[in-house]
């Protein structure tokens, strides 16, 4: 049977980050591209409503950092999942696809089954079980019918512990596949562009801006040209602080991609900014500041010791991280100068993102995953077309006895 020819049901989808509206986008238009016509309806962000995916709640609500962010905002999280667990009943997709955000799909997709919902549950970007909190793990073994991760290692993690899952390689492989590699020219040779990249949630913007501002000075006053990133998605009241707070310094308010390409070098927060560093050959430092309740659980339940993934898939400190007090501008500006001007060092980075960008899989990882995905859909549904067909039998026989 081809997939025209094969009846699918609806997919619920939900997403809270910003790069995870991105995958959410990009597994909307590989199914439509397979002739998948059915309600793709959910939590999403601007990308997949341009996808063409059915908005029920705007993916901005999960866009929270660190213990004392989310503690707040814990009644508000609750009413939110109490909805979308009442719609999923109400509605009956065949398939439910949550993207990352742990701490909210972990306990949505887990009052989805203790409401007695049957559904297949598709988990991408599933909860970093490797690197902490490990338990969680049994969670995903028990409410998720596949999951899809964005790394070899955790999809080996995830197999040994029990959990169904498939992997090809990180879609990001896809985006970058036709992406020339170009060494960045030295500050020598003209291009003395510094990106810096404060972060994509609230809390980490106001931890990060202060000292990267305090390195943009620096880099100034050494002849370099800073510029900030304001990431596109983020709520136009934190645009507006930001422009605010940036006044007199040079922003660009694009995609990040762009930004790091035109650039010689960046720093900023951990996160795919890193990795999209990474796949386009980028030098990195990485800030990482956050609360000291969050610290305090990292170092009780945090089984790595490194943040940034690029270091983690490479096997080595390629990109500086620089963690809580370390975090301060003059730091990053001294990391940044290391690498433009110690050729031996330059020399070390870029081969240790060469073997970090090979770690990161095969292209058509979004198409896979939409396979999979689709695949779900039709079981899904050739389930509930039995379970109708067992239903009416036994009504029928009901029928005939009273008859």
């Amino acid at each position: 049977m081809t997939h025209s020819e094969a009846s699918y049901g609806d997919l619920f989808i939900s997403c809270g980050e910003i790069s995870g509206d991105g995958y959410a986008a990009a597994v909307t238009r590989s199914l439509k591209e397979r002739g998948y016509c059915g309600r793709i309806y959910g939590m999403a962000g601007p990308q997949s409503r341009s996808a063409g995916v059915e908005i029920l709640w705007d993916s901005r609500l999960l866009h929270l950092m660190g213990i004392v962010e989310v503690m707040p905002s814990i009644p508000r999280l609750f009413r939110l999942k109490r909805e979308m667990v009442d719609t999923v009943l109400r509605t009956r997709p065949a398939t439910v696809l949550v993207i990352d955000s742990p701490d909210f799909h972990l306990r949505f997709i887990e009052s989805l089954r203790s409401r007695g919902w049957r559904g297949r549950v598709v988990y991408a970007v599933p909860p970093t079980v490797w690197a902490w909190r490990a338990w969680r793990v049994r969670s995903l073994a028990r409410n998720a019918d596949l999951c899809l991760p964005l790394f070899r290692f955790e999809d080996d993690f995830l197999r040994e512990h029990g959990v169904s899952s498939a992997w090809r390689g990180h879609p990001l492989v896809d985006e970058f596949a036709k992406v020339e590699l170009r060494r960045p020219s030295p500050p020598d040779g003209g291009n003395r562009r510094i990106a810096l990249f404060p972060g994509s949630r609230g809390s980490e913007i106001r931890r990060l801006l202060p000292p990267l501002k305090e390195c943009a000075a620096l880099l100034k006053k050494d002849g370099f040209s800073p510029v900030f990133s304001i990431a596109p998605g983020l709520p136009e009241d934190l645009r507006g602080w930001m422009r605010n707070e940036l006044h007199g310094e040079e922003i660009f308010e694009g995609d990040g991609r762009e930004l790091l390409a035109s650039s010689t070098a960046a720093a900023g927060a951990s996160g795919t900014v890193a990795v999209e560093a990474m796949m386009t050959g980028r030098f990195f430092v990485v800030l990482y500041k956050v609360g000291i309740l969050s610290l305090l659980v990292w170092k009780l339940l945090g089984k790595t010791r490194l943040i940034s993934l690029p270091n983690i898939l490479a096997g080595e400190i390629v990109y500086p991280e620089l963690l809580q007090k370390e975090a301060t501008g003059k730091k990053a500006f001294s990391a940044l100068r290391r690498f433009l001007f110690e050729r031996e060092y330059q020399t070390r980075v870029e081969r240790g993102i060469s073997e970090a960008r090979k770690a990161m899989g095969e292209e058509g990882a979004s198409d896979f995953w939409a396979g999979l995905v689709l695949s779900s859909l039709s079981i899904s549904c050739a389930r509930h077309e039995r379970v109708q067909d067992s239903k009416e039998k036994q009504v029928n026989g009901q029928k005939e006895a009273r008859s």
